[in-house]
């Protein structure tokens, strides 16, 4: 009994000792640049752990705020810098040592708001932080993504380029003349995006097109990862492909004249086709109405 005690007895010494450490932990960290839209052209992120934010904002400078937490005396956990016309904002975890503390959950959010049509390119590297982009204006988009989750609405570009490794993206509401998505494993959710231009690779996901427009070219491929395609107005001149190796495929479209209508092959066409779609799984289903 006298040994129960005395383990118990050092358990919770233990655990305060692992409460005192932890409320030893990092400082709070704050930072905030602004600069005149007139003399930026370029963006570049490079993320590691921390979530980031952008908006859209009706100032005329492009603002980059951020809050988290310092583990690190001597070193700042984001750096912000003016390399002629363009902003380079570095996010590098800190190694602290045992006495210095432990950090759990989240460490920090870098906030960058921007105004309409004030960039030509905007570019991320992230490796684990949450993405979230509201009512944006820019020219070119590029983001690098290793597992973070994507959460984009409102987007307006003329160019949009997304490369995801383990993470989910999540494109609503937006405008691209050219959309381009490669993917591994995470899956790819859009809704009333309109594209006249879109190819879609993945490896290992699901792609779910929602009340979408017919566009110049729409081309989607997976290995395993199911392919929902879905219609806001029926096309009126489409040339439709759609092969999987899972013989599950549906083409549920007012005006669709098959020429090839197997398990594991649809073709056909709708109007004069000057439109074209095409839709590839390996072991996937696809279903487009």
């Amino acid at each position: 009994m006298k040994k129960i005690i005395l383990a118990s007895v050092a358990l919770i010494a233990i655990g305060g000792l692992a409460f005192i450490i932890k409320g030893a932990g990092g400082k709070s960290f704050e930072k905030e640049n602004s600069f005149e839209i007139d003399r930026i052209e370029e963006v570049e992120i490079n993320n590691e752990s921390w979530d980031i934010e952008f908006k859209n904002t009706e100032s005329k400078k492009i603002t980059i705020e951020v809050e988290g937490k310092q583990e690190d005396k001597k070193n700042d956990p984001v750096t912000i810098n003016n390399n002629g016309k363009k902003i380079l904002v570095n996010q590098q975890d800190q190694k602290r040592s045992f006495t210095g503390g432990f950090s759990f959950g989240k460490k920090g959010t870098i906030y960058i708001s921007i105004p309409k049509n004030a960039l030509d390119t905007i570019t991320l590297n992230n490796s684990s932080g949450e993405i979230k982009m509201n009512d944006l204006t820019i020219k070119n988009i590029v983001i690098l993504n290793n597992s973070g989750t994507e959460k984009i609405k409102g987007l307006s570009a003329e160019k949009g380029q997304f490369t995801s490794k383990d993470g989910e993206l999540s494109l609503k509401e937006s405008s691209l003349n050219e959309l381009t998505v490669t993917s591994t494993t995470g899956d790819n959710y859009f809704a009333s995006v309109i594209s006249p231009k879109v190819k879609i690779t993945s490896e290992d996901g699901e792609v779910s097109i929602k009340d979408t427009k017919e566009g110049e070219s729409l081309f989607v491929e997976t290995k395993s990862g199911d392919i929902t395609v879905s219609y806001k107005e029926v096309p009126t001149s489409l040339s439709l492909t759609a092969n999987s190796d899972s013989s599950d495929i549906t083409v549920d479209l007012d005006g669709f004249e098959k020429k090839t209508n197997t398990e594991k092959s649809k073709e056909g066409t709708i109007g004069d086709a000057s439109n074209k779609m095409e839709l590839l799984s390996k072991k996937g289903t696809i279903n487009v109405k």
